[in-house]
Order: structure tokens, then C-alpha cells, then sequence
């Protein structure tokens, strides 16, 4: 995965996200509305062949895009571990 800047307003962020797809971007997007400070989180593929997601955060004050971004990325990165405990259980039985 590759991360480009492509726009930064105030409170706003327009990333590229090369390398991803639908799946990710659904996962990091509904990890984003978990957070009361953000007010948008969307993502659009142009064309899935020649272009990466571009992904779209807004905030309210108190948090910027880059915190509400990477607070989500974690959240997702422990559900993830958490699966993968889950998965280590239940397929030991």
C-alpha cells in the first residue's frame, strides 16, 4: 500500500490509496464513522484498472484527518488480530 496527498484543507484530507480496493477502503471507511469527530469519510475508483481509490475525510475541530486516520487504521489493524486469534482457536478443535 502506497499513500499520496493529492489535497489538505482545513479540517479535510484527499488521499490516494495505491495498491487497495474496495475492501480495504469499506473496512478503513466504517472504522471512520466509529469516531464522533468525523463528519465525512467517503472513497471513489474511478476506474479499477488505472486508477487508485482516492479517499476523503472530514473532521470536526478537535481531531485533525491525519488523527482520525490513524486511529481508524488501528482499530481495524486489532479487529484484525482479534480474527486471527479466533481463527487460530477454531481451527485447532
Amino acid at each position: 500500500m502506497e499513500l499520496e496527498l493529492v489535497e489538505k484543507g482545513e479540517g479535510s484530507l484527499l488521499i490516494k490509496v495505491r495498491g487497495e480496493d474496495h475492501t480495504f477502503c469499506n473496512l478503513l471507511r466504517k472504522s471512520l464513522y466509529d469516531d464522533k469527530h468525523v463528519i465525512a469519510a467517503s472513497y471513489v475508483i474511478e476506474h479499477p484498472l488505472t486508477e487508485p481509490p482516492k479517499f476523503y475525510v472530514k473532521t470536526k475541530k478537535g481531531k485533525t484527518p491525519e488523527r482520525v486516520l490513524t486511529d481508524a487504521a488501528g482499530r481495524v489493524a486489532g479487529q484484525l488480530r482479534e480474527l486471527q486469534k479466533q481463527l487460530q482457536r477454531g481451527l485447532k478443535k
